[in-house]
């Protein structure tokens, strides 16, 4: 039977793996089909560079070794099982466009060679690029004529931003020119992509609003994957542009954004391979291959596609999974996982005086990081997630931290944003308006009792509530406070309200205060018509019979 496991290395290593793994030591006995792999091959599925890394670096016993070795093989397995992601394909044909201030015959020549019909331009001809990867259209200006040329491919020496945000160009300043012509000729013919996020409009706080109060994702998004339809408040996604790095996850207030090469429930299955254990998380764009750093015993390292994705969700699931902190190296932290990171660790250092999250951008910050570690042990907290939204696994699992402590309140901002809000009762109708606006469920309504309740714990601060609120003076959002208290992360009564029977069979229809209100309004224009005030204290069956019951008596002099 076929192994899915497969490490080769030509020399003879100093303990022996698990009897999962194929071991080979010739390119000659590689067979195809295996899942991971140690080495980049056409025969793998997956290239696993973390792997040699652990075994080159780590300074764990033997005995650790050779089941840390099998767990890295493992969680890459699980990770790729429980991705969510799809495979999809565009036609690119052989038309390329070459911008650049030198001169490129050469290079033109050589392409021309290779399959490519090619265009050379300056930067300075160029106004526009619009379409994706097959199908990109060039708006140019030549001899004061504006023209329109449409290429597969770019290849631009030192593209300016507006000229990336499309998929399809490549520059080879930033790739280097032999690897920006390999990933041409790589993506000649066809491109194959994946989608790497996946979307429930259900809890977004941009679908279908009245009024515009998020679109983060679009805001942060680098190129044009995540379009913002304004008329019918709804979200576009361009997975062929999609570069994969995960901005718009961390910054989702909802978690109506997840990354479907990861997905949380993934995350979840993995982070229970870091038991006692630090995870080291290093991003792709990194190059672990290039890492040279000895790890400390009890250091494994997770590989991840994207380097922006991680959320507050995320960490405090691995930091209470492991009960130990976390490692990430990476030279660029995303506005969303930057505020997630802050606000997870202001809440570990006020409950154990404790760092949980040490981000390291090159190697001599990783060593002074694990010089720096110290056991997360007390905070260790296991539960089922399946099932909850990144806030409600977030609000559960910062309640477990602060237990019964007061720890005062953390600013959060500006691009992860926690709050609260402020119902006067007094002006509070229970219309529960509120509730209909609030699609996370932090306002909900409870008619055993007949009361609103909000848990501000898991409340976006989107500010929509305040906004759909009919009544003046009712409803304000309190912003940018986290508040590190055990009733923060209940459910708090806002509002109480009695039933008003109706005066006429005694059924309980509306709140009083509803009724009231409604009395206050329309008594004034219904003076000499007792019958009309009556019928605003009725139900609505009564109501119509009031009424209609009182022109019959006027009509027959009743009345």
């Amino acid at each position: 039977m076929q192994k899915e496991y497969l490490f080769y290395d030509q020399a003879s290593l100093e303990f022996p793996l698990d009897e999962s793994i194929e071991v080979v030591n010739s390119f000659e006995d590689i067979e195809d089909g295996y899942l991971v792999s140690n080495i980049e091959t056409d025969s793998s599925y997956i290239y696993a560079p973390e792997i040699n890394y652990y075994i080159k670096n780590s300074q764990d016993e033997i005995s650790n070794k050779i089941v840390n070795v099998k767990k890295l093989y493992d969680i890459r397995g699980v990770v790729c099982d429980l991705a969510q992601d799809l495979d999809f394909s565009q036609e690119v044909g052989d038309k390329l466009l070459i911008v650049s201030n030198e001169n490129q015959d050469a290079l033109a020549q050589e392409l021309n060679s290779a399959g490519f019909t090619t265009i050379i331009l300056k930067p300075e001809q160029i106004i526009d690029v619009e379409g994706k990867i097959g199908s990109l259209h060039v708006s140019l200006k030549k001899d004061d004529e504006e023209l329109e040329v449409q290429t597969d491919q770019i290849l631009w020496f030192d593209a300016p931003q507006f000229a990336m945000t499309q998929s399809g160009t490549v520059d080879p300043v930033v790739l280097g020119l032999e690897k920006a012509v390999a990933t041409l000729k790589k993506r000649l013919g066809v491109y194959n992509y994946k989608n790497f996020i996946k979307y429930d409009p259900k809890i977004c706080q941009y679908h279908e609003r009245r009024e515009e109060i998020c679109g983060r994702c679009a805001d942060v998004c680098p190129t044009v994957a995540i379009l913002k339809i304004d008329e019918e408040k709804h979200l576009e996604f361009s997975h062929v542009d999609c570069h994969g790095c995960g901005g718009c996850i961390s910054i989702c207030p909802s978690g109506a954004l997840d990354y479907s090469q990861m997905p949380r429930v993934a995350f979840r299955e993995l982070a229970q391979f870091y038991k006692d254990t630090v995870a080291l998380i290093v991003p792709k764009k990194m190059s672990i291959e290039a890492l040279h750093v000895k790890t400390p015993k009890g250091v494994l390292p997770l590989a991840i596609e994207g380097e922006k994705f991680l959320h507050e969700a995320h960490l405090m699931s691995l930091i209470q999974t492991s009960g130990q902190p976390v490692v990430f190296y990476t030279d660029f932290i995303s506005k969303g996982s930057g505020d997630a990171i802050r606000i997870v660790n202001e809440a570990f250092k006020r409950k154990y005086n404790k760092q949980a999250i040490f981000v390291c951008e090159n190697e001599q910050e990783l060593e002074e990081a694990f010089s720096k570690l110290e056991s997360l042990s007390e905070c260790k907290y296991g539960f089922n997630e399946e099932g909850m939204a990144k806030r409600e696994i977030f609000s559960a699992r910062l309640s477990h931290l602060v237990g019964e402590d007061d720890l005062g309140v953390i600013q959060t901002g500006p691009h992860i944003h926690y709050g609260s809000v402020n119902i006067n009762e007094e002006a509070c109708t229970l219309c529960l308006s509120c509730v209909g606006a609030c699609n996370v469920r932090a306002l909900t309504a409870h008619p055993e009792d007949n009361t609103l309740r909000f848990n501000p714990s898991i409340c976006t601060n989107c500010g929509y509530c305040e906004v759909t609120c009919p009544e003046k003076n009712c409803l304000s959002v309190v912003y940018d406070e986290l508040s590190l208290k055990p009733d923060y992360f209940k459910q708090n009564i806002k509002a109480t309200a009695q039933l008003f029977a109706c005066v006429e069979c005694g059924k309980e229809f509306a709140t009083v205060q509803a009724v009231e209100k409604i009395a206050k309004l329309m008594s004034p224009k219904f003076v000499g018509d007792e019958a009309k005030i009556r019928s605003l204290y009725c139900c609505a069956d009564c109501k119509p019979k009031v009424t209609i019951m009182a022109h019959v008596q006027k009509e027959r002099g009743i009345i």
